[in-house]
């Protein structure tokens, strides 16, 4: 008996549920009748037509296409639920099998002219007769149109391969003047819903900004920003890296022996090796001048560098087989890059002490030369500096120099990149 109750039970409230809620076709058929019977797509929603209309907007992102840096154009896959009040479609729900909400197409309602006006085509109205609309019985409308949409982008490549991108979509109510109707964030929101977002591979999605400008124009303007920044990786590898050893090798070319006859080359092929590596960032680079990137006038001083080091390596070699006596100016230009002027007053005083220390001993070993106890020695000819040992400490102080350049040209760019 408690099993037969509890299925009656059960089958009363089945019948209740499917009377209050249940609709059919025919309860259907009849509301649309009555709905679009005078219905104008053409005419504003608005019982009193000095009354304006409120169109909300809630933009959603699902994908970043394709950013293309050099033509300065970002793809998008996104859309846009509009919502808003439509006098004409509201109906009671009891009346009609308790029907709640209705898909409608959307070429049977009224909707707003809503489009993206920074295209990077030609500018055209959001949406397609493809999406559907949805109509409630209190009478709001809502249409989620969607699709790729493609605008021109400020692209700045100032820190590229580190640099992040804002690109702007401005979307604006066409047609209308501000006391006919107006497009507001909805629920003052202030980002993208990127619930459904897809990460892309050379790109991450940094934030979404939503701006809402009530501008006094026959427009009403949300500018939804989009900050992207480079997934760096893949160019600190390929780019960075081979780069940074380049210019670890270049100054090495001092260290070569002359005799080896490679020098010259092995200093052009790191030139063309750093030439090789420009034309690939330009490559990469939008055509414009403002701002340029920082690598490519990094790389510019660095191949500035690699020339004055081809130079100076053909005049150290011609300095190598020089037969001619050393001159003074060499010599000093020589100590002068060594830094030796530092040590100049240690010396003085080195010499000076030396000379005093050895006085009693210079006036004794003269005293036994007197004497006949010791032979006089014969001094042999002083040997001078040729051009060759020159050239070798020429090379020696040239190659630690650069080294320091080479140190200091990354620490600065690193800094710079990481402000």
């Amino acid at each position: 008996m408690p099993f037969l109750h509890s299925c009656f039970v059960f089958l009363i409230a089945g019948l209740v549920y499917r009377n209050a809620f249940a609709a059919e076709y025919s309860d259907a058929e009849n509301l649309l009748g009555e709905l679009f019977r005078n219905y104008s797509t053409d005419i504003r929603p608005s019982q009193n037509l000095s009354e304006t209309i409120k169109v909300s907007l809630y933009p959603f992102l699902f994908s970043v296409n394709d950013f293309d840096e050099v033509s300065g154009v970002i793809s998008i896959v996104g859309g846009f639920a509009l919502d808003w009040h439509d006098f004409r479609l509201a109906w009671t729900p009891t009346n009609y099998g308790n029907i709640q909400m209705l898909p409608i197409p959307r070429k049977k309602l009224w909707v707003p002219s809503v489009f993206l006006i920074n295209p990077a085509n030609k500018m055209e109205a959001l949406g397609s007769d493809d999406f559907l609309g949805r109509i409630f019985h209190n009478g709001n409308v809502n249409w989620t149109p969607g699709g790729l949409f493609q605008t021109l982008c400020d692209v700045n490549m100032y820190k590229f391969p580190f640099d992040t991108q804002s690109c702007f979509f401005t979307i604006a109510l066409w047609g209308y003047m501000p006391e006919e109707a107006v497009m507001i964030p909805n629920n003052n929101m202030s980002t993208i819903d990127t619930t459904y977002y897809s990460s892309n591979a050379l790109w991450k999605l940094e934030s979404t900004v939503m701006k809402y400008s009530d501008l006094v124009t026959t427009e009403n303007i949300i500018e939804l920003r989009i900050n992207l920044k480079r997934k760096s990786l893949y160019f600190v590898i390929n780019m960075l890296a081979p780069i940074l050893l380049l210019s670890i090798l270049n100054p090495l070319v001092f260290a070569l022996p002359v005799e080896s006859g490679e020098r010259v080359s092995y200093a052009i092929t790191i030139f063309l090796s750093f030439a090789v590596f420009l034309t690939l960032i330009s490559e990469n680079m939008p055509k414009s001048s403002e701002p340029m990137s920082l690598l490519s006038y990094f790389l510019i001083v660095t191949m500035t560098m690699s020339t004055l080091i081809c130079i100076l390596t053909v005049v150290t070699m011609r300095l190598h087989f020089k037969n001619s006596k050393v001159s003074k100016t060499a010599s000093t230009i020589l100590k002068i890059l060594q830094l030796k002027f530092i040590c100049i007053p240690c010396k003085k005083y080195k010499k000076k002490s030396q000379i005093q220390d050895n006085t009693n001993l210079d006036d004794g070993f003269a005293r036994n030369i007197r004497e006949g106890k010791v032979e006089p020695l014969k001094v042999e000819p002083v040997e001078e500096d040729t051009w060759k040992g020159v050239a070798e400490q020429y090379d020696q102080v040239l190659m630690y120099y650069f080294f320091l350049i080479v140190f200091l040209q990354w620490m600065m760019l690193l800094i710079v990149m990481s402000i």
